[in-house]
């Protein structure tokens, strides 16, 4: 019967850890990793569908830019020279900035990556400690239980273990989320800077570059949401508290509320990462 007791040690493993570490190497990926067909495609679309309308749209913030400092300098000569020159470097920057607004995106891409390598190396999830599940620290005692046990067990902890999946999901869907977003805003990234040369339009190329940052950040605070669920986890459905000698499906009816309520905990932990990723930037 080692086969259920197999599935036993693997569902409490589950339980535990609530996502396995193959989903959270993919936080550690940047968007040309994680996808790079999609990457390229948002690259090829930004340079070749919204660069020229960017272009077109810095065209008219020239134009409206010039006649605002024309009406600036009221007849004073010298000062209109000024004003004009001020305007035409600061357009000119602009627009070798939309020329190439890409290397904006890879660089916050890199600095999140740098943040992230930090974390990971403070506080690995994958070695030691961090793989060693509640179904190992239990499977001396699963084994032990006999075929009764291991059945009881086995039906007490389906629908834990469902829930820990179904957190799992929602994991994985927000991860798919946050790198659609970012390949989204990538094919539209020259706009935003050309949003920016004019005073009225300049908040939505800052916002731009505020979602996107959060977006970036949204790796960390997920990666730092399943470092403290395990922790969270362990308190929750206290393993400490069987004891040699215990009835093991008894322990686990004993702790159904706290091994239902740790996958709970999880979903409510990563909605709370994607609120702390966007208050980072000033967001709500």
């Amino acid at each position: 019967m080692d086969g259920l007791k197999d599935w036993i040690v693997g569902m409490l493993n589950s339980i535990g850890s609530g996502v396995g570490d193959d989903l959270v190497t993919q936080l550690l990926k940047t968007p040309a990793q994680y996808n790079d067909g999609l990457y390229q495609l948002s690259l090829t679309i930004a340079r070749t569908a919204v660069k020229p309308v960017a272009s077109s749209i810095l065209a008219i913030v020239c134009v409206l830019e010039l006649a605002r400092v024309s009406t600036r300098a009221d007849g004073d000569r010298e000062l209109g020279v000024k004003l004009v020159a001020s305007a035409m470097l600061k357009l000119v920057l602009v627009f070798t900035a939309v020329q190439h607004s890409e290397l904006f995106l890879t660089a916050i891409d890199q600095i999140g990556d740098g943040v992230m390598g930090g974390i990971r190396s403070a506080a690995p999830t994958t070695g030691g400690a961090a793989g060693y599940g509640l179904g190992d620290q239990m499977a001396d005692a699963v084994g032990s239980a006999g075929v009764g046990g291991q059945i009881g067990c086995l039906v007490l902890l389906i629908i834990p273990f469902l829930v820990s999946k179904g957190a799992a999901i929602v994991v994985t869907v927000v991860i798919m989320l946050r790198f659609v977003q970012i390949y989204m805003l990538t094919a539209f990234n020259p706009l935003p800077i050309a949003f920016i040369a004019n005073d009225e339009t300049r908040q939505w190329g800052v916002n731009y570059f505020k979602q996107y940052a959060s977006l970036v950040f949204q790796c960390a605070t997920l990666y730092l949401a399943v470092l403290m669920y395990r922790v969270f986890a362990d308190s929750v459905m206290k393993p400490d508290s069987f004891h040699d000698g215990d009835s093991l499906p008894g322990w686990v009816m004993g702790n159904f509320t706290g091994l239902l309520l740790a996958s709970v905990l999880l979903i409510g932990i990563v909605m709370a990462s994607n609120s702390i990723a966007k208050k980072l930037f000033g967001g709500e």
